[in-house]
This record gives C-alpha cells, structure tokens and sequence, in this order.
C-alpha cells in the first residue's frame, strides 16, 4: 500500500542500534594491521559490504522491505568475501559474533517482514 506506514516494534529498534553497533565495529576492524595481510583488497571490500549493512539497518530503522532484502545480500556477501579470502580469526572473535548476531536479526526480522512497508 502506498504510503501506509506501520510502528516499528521495540525488539526491531533494540537489534538495529545493536547492528548499527556491530557495523562500526567492524568497519573499524577493518583498517587493523592482522586484516590488510589477508590481501590488498580485503580492507576495501569488506568496508564496502559493511556500508550496504549499514545502509540496509537505516532501511530496517525505517520497516522497509529492502532493509531486509539488502541484510541478507550483504550478510552472503561477507560471509561468501570470508570464505574466499580465508578470514575466520578476525580480532577477538568478531566474525563468529558478528555471524551468530546477523543471523539472530535475519531470523527476528523475517516474523515483521510481511507489516513492512514495499516502498522505497
């Protein structure tokens, strides 16, 4: 429906500032010396898909169905960039919590998908 707008629920509010949080963690783990010997690009695109998380919990923030769309993108993304590149022992365990936590938000927001709004 066009401009129907639905209250987002606490818990969506709760997991986005917990995964907005998470995002400038890892986007500042991203620049540490232990991730640029990985390779010459990783910084880069590991910064690039911490960019569409972030821009995907705005559209979350906001109860858009691209917010989640563009989360589950990204979360393949990184976790696809990961594999690739071999990167399991990001500093202090940041790629197990940053993988259990995106997969608890995929699974809480996909109850709220269908009350979101389609529109850009």
């Amino acid at each position: 429906m066009v401009g129907y707008t639905t209250k987002r629920p606490v818990i969506i509010s709760i997991l986005c500032v917990l995964g907005w949080i998470m995002v400038i963690l890892n986007f500042l783990i991203a620049f540490s010396p232990s991730i640029k010997k990985i390779g010459p690009l990783y910084p880069a695109l590991y910064s690039l898909v911490m960019c569409f998380q972030f821009i995907a919990f705005v559209g979350l923030w906001y109860m858009k169905r691209w917010g989640l769309e563009l989360f589950i993108s990204s979360f393949f993304a990184k976790c696809i960039l990961s594999v690739m590149m071999g990167d399991f022992s990001n500093p202090g365990g940041m790629f197990l919590f940053s993988f259990v936590v995106s997969v608890i938000i995929i699974i809480v927001i996909l109850f709220y998908y269908r009350r979101m709004d389609m529109n850009l």
